[in-house]
């Protein structure tokens, strides 16, 4: 037998980790072509092949040139120009996915700008393949230049099978990119909002029977840091805020709902119903039983 298990998927909230594609495309620039728009309610990543130009986003404007990307998130306003004398060609993608995403923070950390460790020309290839998908003259194209293909030439991916293509074929951007930024660059893995990350782990996954250490695993530091950073932002440790959650979880089960202790026990993650009744009824002062019949 041979097989595998994701285990960034079954320790982590699926949304957190879901990446959705909406557009893709590639353009070579006129000198001083700009582009702007106020909104988004999807992220925008654009890759810098060749040139230069300036982005401007949330108050501040940055000089970008080739080999760097710039990221503007969804519901932020963006507006860029290219240089009047070295005018850039970039790749761009479009896509849906929660904030707090960890792929989007590996290749940008808190930044809007970022080096790109992944070839130019491996990048224009993996952008070029996706366009594939709905413009089959691309099959054999290494390279985007606007003289064989003027003006804008959109493709709609309409078809159930499309839709699943494209999208695989940009998570196989996404991994590359952030294989290359791991090996070359782990400098550009920021520091985490460590605290807020472990809460939103602790939310999604308090009913399995997770342990501190798997959170502490998850975000690759020690518990002990962990604990430090929680208790500093929500004023309890880890494990006290899990606790509280799982009872009271508990609490409006045992009121709300006619489920056996022991089913409740289980979907707020104890494998023993004993351990549960004697951890409830040292917080609450009450056996579940008695909880529930003076609800």
């Amino acid at each position: 037998m041979l097989g595998n298990r994701d285990l960034l998927i079954h320790r982590t909230a699926v949304s957190l980790l879901s990446l959705q594609f909406n557009h893709c495309g590639i353009q070579e620039c006129s000198p001083g072509y700009q582009y702007g728009f106020y909104m988004k309610p999807y992220h925008l990543i654009h890759f810098v092949l060749k040139g230069s130009g300036t982005l401007e986003t949330e108050g501040r404007t940055y000089n970008v040139r080739a080999g760097q990307a710039f990221y503007i998130p969804s519901g932020t306003s963006g507006h860029y120009q290219a240089s009047r004398t070295d005018p850039w060609k970039y790749t761009w993608i479009g896509f849906f996915c929660d904030s707090r995403s960890p792929f989007v923070e590996m290749l940008f950390g808190k930044d809007r700008v970022t080096d790109i460790c992944l070839p130019p020309d491996e990048l224009e290839r993996l952008i070029l393949s996706i366009l594939t998908v709905t413009d089959p003259r691309l099959q054999n194209v290494r390279s985007y230049s606007r003289n064989e293909y003027p003006g804008e030439q959109f493709f709609p991916v309409s078809q159930p099978e499309k839709c699943l293509e494209v999208n695989s074929r940009m998570l196989h951007l996404f991994a590359r990119l952030i294989e290359t930024q791991a090996c070359y660059c782990p400098s550009s893995i920021r520091e985490k909002d460590y605290a807020q990350d472990a809460r939103a782990f602790i939310d999604s996954c308090y009913s399995e029977p997770i342990k501190i250490q798997d959170v502490a695993d998850v975000l690759h530091i020690h518990p002990n840091y962990l604990c430090s950073v929680f208790k500093t932002a929500y004023g309890q440790t880890p494990r006290e805020y899990l606790k509280a959650l799982r009872m009271e979880r508990a609490s409006t089960l045992l009121l709300r709902t006619e489920q056996p202790v022991s089913t409740i026990a289980a979907s707020v993650g104890f494998s023993s119903p004993f351990q549960f009744s004697a951890m409830f009824k040292k917080y609450f002062g009450l056996s579940p039983a008695a909880y529930r019949k003076e609800g």
